[in-house]
């Protein structure tokens, strides 16, 4: 599989640093300066300038894009001017999409419509521009057919001047777009990651890590933000392949439980995977003064934590919940298929797991819950049914089918 990583983690993003890490990265330089151009002049004139730079003993791209332009448009007004632009599809998809992230932040944040809201530094000719040229460098990479991962999210601190005013560093609207995604503070009194940054962030990441991807790098490119700062003013994108396990973070949670039936423990453990834990199991254990109970275990990815602990504690009654936070996994890659099964004159679509490593087949499993319902509605046995599911999944998914 296909992987490209972009790395915020140091000092953060911005529109105009990530689209000088994907040209350092590879990108052409001249046809991602000329999208840059033409997405300005529906909004007015920008300049924009693509220069190599060191930062510390770093090279690195810089991608420098100006406008005389205070921004003020309304949203339908920024979405019909990209609208306008000849762009490839794609590009243009993920273009708007990031407008409307932006845009959507900002009228929540000030409790205005989305249609009346006008934008001013994010509306500005410049920032459509970053944006634009962003989006048209993935696209020259072929990053729209990778899977793109992101780092944690570095932020400063301190507060900056906008049109509305002095606020506090995250900017509202940054925080109100990274929701979801993971944070990390710096001691730098500088906006690290900008509304724009977050909002491609957004559109563009399939999924944040906290660990490096295991993946085979092939390119490596360096994106520098403008100013000078205690820290190196730099982010990068990795672009590469999955290389075996994948490394994830994942949290545990732990709980002891007495006076709790063997029955509402299997409800409890179908409960926790119905609403998204990663898998659950309980084993007997001898608690204190000599009394029976059991010990509930629980993998959830670590935004789930919390949501699952209090489906743990409603089901069970335990008062507390251990976590285990920042405990990681190698996985396998993984899917599910479906599979046409002709059996006892009926036809069915049972689901099998699928597991591969670097695209090639390890294991597969049918799906347990379709197999029962099968064996019940043709009488044949559970394991018969599972070995023609399997041998018909093997089969489609050698062929590719």
């Amino acid at each position: 599989m296909k992987l490209a990583f972009i790395d915020a983690s140091l000092a953060g993003v911005s529109g105009d640093m990530l689209t000088a890490a994907l040209i350092d990265a590879g990108a052409p330089a001249e046809k991602v300066r000329r999208a840059m151009l033409a997405a300005g002049r529906p909004f007015g004139r920008v300049r924009v300038r693509v220069r190599r730079v060191k930062v510390g003993t770093i090279k690195a791209t810089r991608v420098e894009c100006g406008t005389n332009d205070e921004g003020g448009r309304t949203c339908p007004e920024i979405i019909g001017g990209i609208k306008a632009l000849r762009l490839q599809s794609e590009v243009k998809t993920a273009a708007l999409d990031t407008i409307r992230t932006l845009a959507r932040a900002e009228a929540k944040l000030h409790g205005k419509n989305l249609e009346r809201l006008r934008l001013h530094e994010v509306g500005a000719a410049d920032a459509v521009a970053d944006i634009v040229g962003c989006c048209t460098a993935v696209h020259e990479l072929g990053l729209f057919e990778y899977e793109i991962l992101g780092s944690e999210v570095a932020v400063g601190k301190g507060s900056v001047k906008l049109v509305h005013g002095e606020l506090p560093l995250p900017a509202p609207a940054t925080l109100e777009i990274l929701q979801g995604a993971p944070v990390v503070g710096k001691p730098v009194n500088a906006e690290l990651t900008t509304p724009t940054g977050a909002a491609l962030l957004k559109t563009l990441v399939d999924r944040f890590v906290r660990v490096f991807p295991t993946m085979k790098v092939s390119s490596v490119g360096y994106g520098a933000g403008a100013r000078k700062l205690q820290i190196p003013n730099l982010m990068r994108v990795c672009l590469g392949e999955s290389s075996g396990p994948e490394l994830q973070e994942i949290a545990v949670l732990e709980t002891n439980v007495d006076k709790v039936s063997g029955e509402v423990i299997g409800y409890t453990i179908e409960k926790l995977l119905a609403e998204g834990a990663l898998d659950a199991s309980a084993v007997p254990i001898i608690m204190k003064k000599g009394r029976p109970g059991f010990l509930i275990e629980v993998l959830t990815k670590p935004n789930d934590a919390e949501r699952l602990a209090r489906v743990l504690m409603l089901e069970t009654g335990t008062l507390g919940v251990r976590v285990l936070p920042s405990v990681h996994r190698y996985a396998l890659e993984r899917e599910v298929v479906r599979v046409d099964l002709n059996l006892a004159g009926r036809k069915f679509k049972p689901r099998v797991k699928v597991a591969r490593e670097g695209g090639k087949l390890v294991g597969l499993a049918a799906e347990y819950d379709d197999a029962r319902q099968i064996a019940g509605a043709t009488g044949l046995g559970l394991r018969e049914v599972i070995v023609r599911i399997e041998d018909i999944a093997r089969r489609k998914v050698r062929e590719g089918v």
